[in-house]
């Protein structure tokens, strides 16, 4: 028994070919509702850490499908822009567009474990898997063969999934495609967001501020102290001395240039608590003439604006607990 356990345990993994899929329906829900149409594109394969990145308008598949029932929601039927009465007509009948849609799957990914992919997953995956069992009772993809793009980059990112919106992500994941609610054009658009997120390697966060209280500060991965320097990737005690610094006139230039050698292209100061350290006019220039976002705030309402950034900007900060 040792044996065979250790053989298969010594087995390597098939790769995995990822394939976008974009779903347009009538509904939020398959069965009472339909799938009017699904696209797919081939976006890559992974062979253990190694990811290939396939031309997304080489291998692609698309169908519009006839609805299966009466019911339709008409917000939901005018993001495609299908014509319903159109697809009752002409539209494919789902077991033979599922049929096609496996044999299509299975002849693109021959050596390979076919990976659904979406953006997000959970909507097109429900369609999908719910029509291939229905019309058919088989999927390529296993009964969990899916791959969900939000989840996947709120991983890499290290932010909340409610965070995990294109709107936030990093201009150079993002397809130059538009996204024009046509199942194979965003299928497509898709497959190209996926593959540069398997590309991706997220800089490095911003450690967070987990306690303030006067006098005290808790920090991710630091020893808890009173005043910090904080930036992407860490931080540490902020000694006054080092730059001579008081509360007037305040920060110094030479506080913050930590922050410009970090890479911050955000800097939040802090005032105190009771709003007596300033911030020298000559520190707040050297930052915006180095193109930094500058904030001055109070310190509870500063660590508050600075843990908010720390999810999506390369913050860096100064902070002090009392006065």
């Amino acid at each position: 028994m040792t044996s065979v356990r250790t053989a298969r345990s010594a087995r390597p993994a098939r790769p995995s070919l990822y394939i976008s899929v974009d779903v347009e329906a009538d509904g939020p829900i398959p069965g009472p509702y339909s799938m009017i149409s699904f696209g797919a594109a081939v976006a890559g394969r992974q062979d253990a850490a190694s990811y290939t990145v396939a031309d997304p308008e080489q291998h692609t598949f698309y169908r519009e499908l006839r609805p299966i029932s009466e019911a339709y929601v008409p917000e939901a039927l005018a993001v495609s822009g299908l014509d319903r009465d159109r697809l009752v007509r002409e539209g494919a009948e789902p077991a033979v567009a599922m049929a096609e849609f496996r044999a299509w799957v299975r002849e693109v990914s021959v050596g390979a474990q076919p990976v659904m992919c979406a953006y997000p997953a959970s909507f097109d995956w429900t369609f999908l898997y719910w029509y291939l069992m229905s019309f058919g009772g088989d999927s390529p993809f296993g009964h969990s063969g899916c791959l969900d793009m939000k989840t996947l980059y709120a991983a890499k990112a290290g932010v909340p999934l409610r965070a995990a919106v294109k709107g936030r992500m990093p201009r150079e994941l993002l397809s130059r495609r538009p996204h024009t609610h046509h199942a194979l054009d965003d299928a497509i658009e898709q497959a190209e967001l996926m593959s540069n997120l398997m590309a991706w390697s997220p800089p490095v966060r911003s450690p967070l501020v987990t306690h303030l209280s006067w006098g005290r500060m808790e920090v991710e991965g630091l020893p808890a102290g009173k005043d910090f320097v904080l930036y992407p990737g860490g931080g540490r005690a902020w000694d006054w001395g080092e730059h001579g610094t008081r509360h007037e006139p305040g920060i110094q230039p030479g506080d913050v240039a930590e922050l410009l050698d970090r890479g911050c292209t955000v800097a939040v100061l802090s005032r105190g608590m009771e709003l007596r350290l300033g911030a020298m006019p000559e520190t707040l220039r050297l930052l915006r003439d180095a193109g930094v976002a500058v904030h001055v705030e109070e310190t509870t309402a500063a660590v508050a604006l600075y843990n908010r950034l720390a999810a999506t900007e390369r913050v860096g900060g100064l902070f002090h607990s009392t006065c």
